[in-house]
């Protein structure tokens, strides 16, 4: 069978070691281990997954060589210790036993961590700069403990050899421990170690070395930043100078990343990053390397991992969050199946359950980190379910229903389906989501779920099914309020006109379009008509660092910088919505007092109100009935389809959800949505 992508699925070489495929999965942490550093029953059915989907070779994430003061949070994986290899060796087996190779990286958080991670110890870095997102004052690193991480860097390497690994990768990028002394930004030492570039390279370069007589006949890889994008910090100049030093050391490849913690939107980068930005960064890496060299960072789509390998720029590609979504990426894309990878939009749902010191998850596929947990049950037996909405929930849950063997009936009041999605990838930026709005629809319309479109039901429509569940996920509504004063201005709504569902009106050059409300809808909504050439007032009544407060914690920082510098758009603080007037509106402030603005016409986004009536009626008239998505609790798109699987587990596992004709259900294999 010719390949639809040759390059990417041609056998490479990393030192003696041969790769299957030029596709490996980048190390990301994943809070699943236990809580003694060891591999969790979780942990291993989490990248037997990976494994199994048709990676070259998984890179296992940050692996801590020196607990309690290198852990950089919990629980983390460990790798300092003797007794940790027989867990590790589990996990080694089971991913070759999927055919790919498995590689650890080594990791010591250096000054990105917090004291409640490293037992109230003060961190440690290259000099007692804080870093500003952890806010931790570290102590600068003596030289006998520089002496001792670097031989425990090399007897940790030498540990995951015996354990089984095939190749090891050297955490040096992103700010943590070796990066902080590669950069001038958190390196200030006066000694041997701080300085100049060949100063600040000498502890790196000693680990480079140490892991190198420790891994053996393994290769070794070096994680850099090419560029940290912070004052003083790392560039891609001085990564050139860097990369033969590291080679000479021992590093039989590089993996090209960029950003500290200060830049996460640099290395957790937000739905607005364009595709594969970092691959020329790769490409010049590689030109002066003499080694290979593994491009990573918003890769989704095969053709841009095709290229990227068939023009030079790289030699291997990592996908980190593409995996989440969809762990069956690379078996996808070697059989031309591009259509069926489910798409990761770096939504950064993964990131917030992270931070939120939770175990790793993914906004579009319910099932990442949770492999281990009961499975949907095939016990539908053609009974008929009904799906009320098809937002990205209903679709989700419209097509788990049908997968688990039940009749399927999707009602959706539009005429077409994933108007949410459509609001979400309206905005400048956020193209993405479209990507998913668009699988979920291909999926469906190829499913045998029947779709009834323009149809706003009702329980008569949805009892007229027999349904043996529903699920109501009809969404949510505008908020509204009581506007005063004329007729020549209208008014609308900020989610409506994201939708094409309200026009953007023609007005006057000098006449704004006023938008009430700054949460993230209010402040997309005003980036996205500035776009269109209008001038935009928005009003807030928080203050301007309150701005879009529920947005994604990465996203959101590079939101409010674009609306802070776009010359159409003026914030009004401390205002909210008194009257609208002829040609006008009037803001009021704290104090009460009025302030008269223009405007040719008005959006409100002052939020969203769950709809949620039907699921009383349904229930009321016996209808097994579950409430999901924005109808429950107004949320986000990974809220949503996390309740529509939910939702269908219950129901599959319990009386509703019964074997239907007396034999036993047999668990889903697949992910359907």
């Amino acid at each position: 069978m010719e390949l639809a992508f040759p390059h990417l699925f041609s056998p490479g070489r990393l030192r003696g070691l041969v790769l299957p495929n030029r596709l490996v999965m980048a190390p990301m942490e994943s809070n699943m281990a236990a809580a003694d550093g060891s591999v969790s029953d979780g942990m291993l059915a989490y990248y037997t997954a990976r494994a199994a989907g048709g990676v070259g070779m998984v890179i296992v994430e940050y692996a801590c060589v020196d607990r309690p003061l290198g852990l950089g949070g919990s629980p983390q994986l460990g790798i300092d210790d003797d007794a940790l290899i027989a867990g590790h060796r589990r996990l080694t087996a089971a991913i070759a036993a999927q055919g790919a190779r498995s590689c650890l990286q080594l990791f010591h958080a250096g000054r990105q961590t917090l004291r409640r991670f490293t037992g109230g110890l003060a961190p440690v870095a290259a000099s007692a700069v804080a870093c500003r997102v952890y806010r931790e004052e570290p102590r600068e690193i003596t030289l006998p403990e520089i002496e001792e991480l670097v031989s425990k860097f090399g007897h940790a390497a030498a540990r995951a050899v015996a354990a089984g690994y095939d190749a090891i990768e050297i955490h040096g990028a992103h700010g943590y421990l070796i990066g902080g002394f590669l950069s001038g930004a958190s390196n200030r030492r006066t000694d041997l170690y701080g300085g100049t570039l060949a100063n600040r390279l000498r502890f790196p370069l000693a680990v480079v070395s140490a892991v190198r007589r420790g891994a053996g006949d393994a290769p070794v890889i070096f994680r850099l930043s090419a560029e940290e994008f912070v004052e003083g910090g790392t560039t891609l100049d001085e990564a050139v100078r860097m990369a033969p030093d590291l080679v000479a050391a021992g590093a039989d490849a590089l993996h090209v990343s960029t950003g500290t913690a200060e830049r996460m939107d640099c290395n957790v980068d937000p739905v607005s990053a364009p595709q594969g930005w970092r691959i020329p960064l790769a490409r010049r890496l590689r030109e002066v390397a003499g080694v290979p060299v593994l491009t990573v960072g918003v890769i989704r789509q095969p053709e841009v991992a095709e290229r990227a390998v068939a023009d030079g720029s790289a030699d291997f590609v990592a996908l980190g969050r593409a995996l989440l979504a969809d762990p069956q990426w690379p078996e996808k894309a070697r059989r031309g199946a591009v259509a069926d990878i489910r798409p990761c939009t770096s939504c950064n749902w993964c990131v917030d359950q992270l931070l939120a010191h939770k175990r790793l998850g993914c906004a579009e596929n319910p099932l990442a980190g949770r492999e281990t947990e009961p499975a949907i049950l095939r016990s539908g037996a053609g009974r008929a379910a009904a799906v009320v909405g098809g937002g990205p929930g209903g679709m989700a849950a419209a097509l788990l229903l049908q997968d688990a063997g039940f009749r399927v009936t999707l009602f959706e009041k539009a005429d077409r389906l994933g108007l949410g999605l459509v609001a979400s990838a309206t905005p400048p930026g956020k193209d993405k989501f479209f990507w998913y709005r668009d699988y979920l629809v291909r999926r469906l319309e190829a499913s045998g779920v029947e779709l009834r479109l323009g149809c706003e039901a009702g329980p008569d429509d949805v009892l007229a099914l027999r349904p043996a569940l529903a699920i109501v996920a009809t969404g949510a509504s505008n908020r509204e309020i009581a506007v005063t004063g004329g007729a020549s201005v209208p008014v609308g709504f900020a989610h409506d006109l994201l939708t094409g569902q309200e026009p953007l009106v023609a007005g006057p050059a000098e006449g704004p379009v006023v938008i009430v409300g700054s949460g993230e809808t209010g402040c997309e909504c005003a980036e996205y008509v500035a776009e269109m050439g209008r001038n935009v007032v928005l009003v807030s009544r928080s203050p301007e660092r309150r701005l879009a407060r529920r947005a994604q914690y990465v996203y959101r920082r590079q939101l409010i910088a674009r609306l802070e510098n776009n010359p159409r758009i003026r914030i009004e603080t401390g205002m909210e919505l008194a009257a609208v007037g002829d040609g006008e509106t009037v803001l009021r402030d704290r104090d009460g007092a009025g302030h008269r603005r223009p405007a040719a016409q008005v959006l409100l986004a002052l939020g969203r109100v769950p709809e949620n009536g039907l699921a009383a009626a349904l229930g009321a008239a016996g209808v097994p009935t579950h409430v999901i998505g924005d109808s429950r609790e107004v949320g986000r798109i990974g809220d949503a389809v996390h309740d529509a699987y939910a939702a269908v587990r219950a129901a599959t596992r319990a009386g509703t959800g019964g074997a239907g004709n007396g034999g036993p259900a047999e668990p889903v294999a697949a992910l359907a949505c």
